[in-house]
């Protein structure tokens, strides 16, 4: 009797597998792609390479057929990157479809292709789609894009193929057969790789279909191989393989196979022994078949591939490595998904676990370890012998760090390159201590020349006293006076043109001012203003509903159309006077459109927000039955060149239409329930409300110069950011957490105030942009909305701003003032007094001015009162030297009083009789002061 042979079961490794392939391992991405398609959503799978995306792809596209849904697939690299034009490219892309889609019998494409040259590409894709693919097939539709990243390849911009794919999806609310077409896209890259413009990408509208590794739980058709041969304990066997790889597919096919090898291998004699120990086994095998040698045994290739994906890009290659050289360290570090974190995930050899980055597994800890790093490391840097050491010393031993040239070729170097957080530190380091020794050398050298010069100095003034000592007292009697007398004219001249001098310095300073050079500077002092301002009570007319992080976690980014109509329903239970959307639904978001559009049409006091085409913004369409109810304002925002907000936009005028602020649409509903509504101002075009005259932004208003003040524009005034309305979580909302009455009529405004979606503004309150926290768009448009409010109730709450006039004689008074000081000072330290109380008066005024709702200038005065008196101290400065240089002439003339006591007193006399009653009485005291010596 023949006995039965053994079932063949082979381990695939490297490329897509087979429909039906014994070792596909099902996972939580099969149903996740196949019921995301199947419902036609746009779906993409970025990931690693040899994750197992194509065998996906193959999988995924059997079942969809299964359920009478036509597919096609476009291999990117099948139609090539290299030395092609975007012509050929999209007519590969066509020749793809129709091959697919059995279409060659009902179009000519190379004829249709030529009947459209004077269409772009793109456009000549999208006429293909709906006047021939979606005419054709009555089916719906699923075309895989597969090998994405491979248009990175090429040398012309692709945004247009992504945007003609957000295009497909925008159609479905006109076309009802565009809703039978959707896309996959797989590839190794972030959606910020493929575009950048947040407008355009589809990659906001898709869904990110998660590829992770296998688990334990899915890997039984991989234990079924091992079953057949030999291997009883073939679970414990597999785990210990998952230990080992991860769960990287690649990996654990691999693993397998050389398991299946060995068992069915002449060399083991005794399967049942070898399997005993599964754990030491299946360390044995990876150590000696995978680990050891790893690169010439790395076939197909896997290491490789990764070493080579993160040295390829030597500017960056010190980056990655340092980063992950930390992981090492640290056994992971938090996961901030920043592009190097993105570009080491995408290699493979990491991954995000818990909210950490850490080591894919044991593998590729044990390839890529501190060794291998350190001597790649060393092998990029030419300066690796000293960092090492320096770093041996816990970056303490300063004669480690570079110097002189040594040190600027490896700054040289390092121009261009993304380095570890080390290799700055020790960059910085040495320059530092180099420029420390560059600065003793040159105090070292100027300390002596300046003893050079002294005793230079020195010597000359022995010289010249010795020669004086000698005169006859007569020669230094006329020198004297000569002396005297020019300085007594030039003193007199000065004191006559220094006041009109002084004046004149006002002139700059109002040149500076209308030149746009203080602009920034009279800015930074209305912030400054803002800031110390005392905090002002919660507005208890506007409450928000914010959609923080966790709302984003459980309910998606954007969130679906029938939860804000469930918002939309509660809150308009609370009976709140106006509700304000400020989030973006120009498109459907399924499900719940239906509900959505019903919550739009039923509830009377919803405002709904645009983003107008203004000045340069790309703008966003408003919600259409919003639109057609005339209930929607605009959320444009003025920004100044400084990245702050500080003007508020109530009207625009875009093609002779013109277009009401978010703010303001929801001030008149509010307003409108007191009985204030909006009229013209007498004798002005001045928008009024309640007690309050709205006057236009103009261009030079307060400390702008030449600002844009096209539309209607308000200076804006902002509440400190911590306290200044009340909030509530779109989750307190939906779960019925907040009190029955917290929006009785009140204004509810809705919108996001969570980091990830990145819809924040700086305000006067943000001290630089750096470090300071911006607030959310929601509640800029919440402060735009109070300062209307408070003006109409109140009058208050609007900046105001001088005639230019009038500031022009503010500044002229202090320039004036800093004469007058200078003048009256009888001393330096009173005249410092004087100055730092001028200066002190100048910006307390300022202050109290902006608390009573006025920006009078700053800067400007403040610059002319200094001016004023450092150039009239010039000449009060000239008068004091001029006294110390008359009585070093006494003093003088009396050195040689002994010798020759005659000359001396008629020289004392000559001064007197030609010097001012003040100079005589000095004279007077430094002679009988100098005679008891």
């Amino acid at each position: 009797m023949v006995a039965p042979q053994k079932q063949p079961y082979e381990y695939q490794v490297g490329g897509s597998l087979p429909i039906n392939a014994p070792t596909y391992v099902v996972r939580q991405a099969d149903n996740d792609l196949y019921e995301a398609l199947k419902a036609a959503e746009f779906c993409y799978v970025l990931n690693s390479r040899q994750m197992g995306k194509s065998s996906l792809r193959v999988q995924t596209m059997r079942r969809l057929q299964l359920e009478g849904i036509v597919c096609a697939a476009i291999d990117i690299t099948s139609i090539g990157t290299q030395q092609i034009t975007p012509e050929q490219w999209y007519a590969g892309v066509l020749r793809n479809l129709v091959s697919s889609f059995q279409l060659a019998d009902q179009v000519n494409l190379r004829s249709w292709w030529r009947d459209r040259e004077l269409l772009s590409p793109v456009q000549r894709l999208s006429e293909f789609i709906e006047q021939i693919l979606l005419e054709s097939v009555s089916e719906n539709i699923v075309i895989f894009i597969d090998e994405i990243d491979s248009v990175l390849s090429l040398h012309f911009p692709i945004d247009d193929l992504f945007a003609f794919i957000r295009a497909c999806y925008n159609k479905r609310a006109e076309n009802n057969k565009y809703k039978r077409l959707t896309f996959a896209l797989l590839g190794v890259a972030t959606p910020s790789d493929l575009i950048l413009d947040k407008n355009r990408t589809p990659f906001n509208i898709g869904k990110a279909i998660a590829l992770n590794g296998f688990h334990l739980h899915e890997v039984q058709p991989l234990a079924q191989g091992l079953a057949i041969n030999k291997a009883e304990n073939s679970q414990e066997i597999l785990q210990e393989v998952l230990a080992w790889t991860g769960g990287q597919p690649f990996l654990t096919q691999k693993v397998c196979k050389l398991l299946l090898t060995y068992l069915n291998s002449e060399s083991n004699i005794n399967p049942k022994s070898t399997l005993h120990n599964p754990q030491e086994w299946v360390a044995e095998i990876v150590r000696s078949q995978m680990i050891s040698s790893w690169e010439a045994q790395d076939e197909p290739e896997h290491l490789k591939t990764i070493r080579d994906r993160l040295l390829r890009n030597k500017q960056c290659a010190g980056r990655l490595l340092g980063l992950y050289q930390q992981i090492l360290q640290q056994s992971g570090v938090p996961a901030d998904d920043s592009p190097e974190q993105m570009e080491l995930r995408l290699s493979g050899l990491v991954v995000r676990q818990q909210g950490l980055l850490k080591v894919y597994n044991r593998i590729y800890e044990s390839v890529f370890n501190f060794s291998w790093v350190e001597k790649e490391l060393a092998s990029l840097r030419p300066y690796s012998e000293t960092f090492t050491a320096w770093l041996g010393s816990d970056c303490q031993d300063k004669s480690r760090l570079l110097r002189g040239q040594a040190l600027q070729d490896a700054l040289a170097w390092a121009a261009n390159k993304s380095l570890s957080d080390r290799d700055y530190q020790f960059l910085s380091a040495s320059q530092e201590l180099d420029k420390e020794e560059i600065e003793c050398s040159l105090k070292a050298e100027k300390k002596a020349r300046k003893l050079e010069k002294l005793e230079a100095k020195i010597a000359l003034e022995v010289e010249k006293k010795a020669k004086e000592a000698v005169e006859e007292a007569n020669n230094i009697l006329t020198r004297a006076i000569q002396k005297t007398n020019q300085k007594r004219l030039k003193l007199r001249a000065g004191q006559r043109w220094q006041i009109l001098l002084a004046l004149c310095v006002a002139s700059p300073g109002i040149l500076l001012r209308l030149t746009g050079l203080l602009q920034s500077s009279e800015w930074a002092a209305l912030d400054l203003f803002f800031r110390l301002r005392p905090s002002q009570p919660i507005d208890d007319r506007i409450v928000i509903v914010s959609i923080e992080e966790e709302d984003l976690q459980k309910y998606g980014w954007p969130i679906r159309d029938r939860v804000i109509a469930q918002i939309l329903q509660k809150l308009h239970s609370q009976k709140p006077r106006a509700i304000g959307l400020n989030i973006y639904r120009d498109l459907p978001v399924e499900p719940g459109y239906a509900e959505l559009h019903k919550a739009f049409t039923n509830i009377p006091n919803i405002v709904g927000i645009e983003n107008i085409n203004y000045k340069n913004s790309p703008g966003v369409l408003p919600p259409p039955a919003l639109s057609r109810r005339k209930q929607i304002g605009f959320n444009n925002v003025v920004v100044d060149a400084d990245g702050k907000v500080r003007r508020s936009l109530l009207y625009c005028w875009v093609d002779n239409k013109s277009h009401t602020s978010f703010a303001l649409q929801l001030a008149f509903i509010y307003l409108k329930a007191e009985g204030i509504e909006p009229q013209t101002a007498k004798d002005t075009e001045y928008l009024q409300l309640g007690k309050a005259v709205f006057r236009s932004f103009e261009s030079n208003d307060g400390g702008y110069v030449g600002t844009d003040d096209e539309g209607y524009q308000i200076l804006g005034n902002f509440r400190k950011p911590s306290t200044s309305f009340r909030k509530v979580s779109m989750m307190d909302v939906l779960k019925n957490r907040v009190p029955q009455d917290w929006g009785r009529d009140r204004i509810v405004l809705i919108g996001s105030t969570t980091s990830s979606l990145k819809d924040f503004f700086y305000t006067p309150y943000t001290k630089d942009l750096v470090k300071s926290k911006p607030i959310p768009s929601v509640e800029l448009q919440a402060n735009f909305l109070g300062q209307i409010l408070t003006a109409a109730h109140s009058g208050g709450a609007l900046i105001n701003v001088w005639p230019d006039p009038i500031e022009w004689l503010w500044i002229c008074s202090w320039s004036c003032l800093g004469v007058i000081l200078i003048w009256r000072s009888p001393s330096l330290g009173k005249f410092i007094l004087y100055i730092l109380l001028a200066g002190t008066a100048l910006i307390g005024s300022s202050y109290l001015a902006f608390l009573a709702g006025w920006w009078i200038p700053v800067i400007p005065p403040m610059l002319c009162l200094l001016g004023a008196t450092i150039v009239t101290g010039i000449g009060a400065r000239e008068d004091r030297l001029e006294k110390l240089r008359l009585r070093r002439t006494v003093e003088l003339i009396m050195e040689v009083y002994p010798n020759n006591p005659v000359a001396c007193r008629i020289a004392i006399e000559c001064l007197k009789r030609s010097e001012s009653e003040a100079n005589q009485v000095l004279l007077n005291q430094w002679e009988d002061e100098l005679s008891h010596r």
